[in-house]
């Protein structure tokens, strides 16, 4: 398994989530959620652009995102 697939930037996962990466910055700054879902924590805390998110952490926060949109 390669490590790097298992990671994503910031432009990964606002593209994952279809979000504008300034709207998932201002996210993390502001209240740390998105839609009132909070958001995954990076792996380290650096600059954005140096932060790299767990692919199925995002995987999680996108389903429970989903799931206040169209509750099963």
């Amino acid at each position: 398994m390669n490590v790097k697939s298992e990671l994503m930037t910031l432009p990964e996962v606002a593209r994952y989530l279809n979000v504008s990466p300034p709207r998932l910055v201002r996210a993390y700054c502001n209240q740390g959620t998105l839609e009132g879902v909070p958001l995954p924590e990076p792996l380290e805390n650096r600059p954005f652009r140096q932060r790299y998110w767990s692919r199925e952490e995002v995987r999680q926060f996108k389903h429970r995102l989903a799931l206040l949109h169209h509750p099963v």
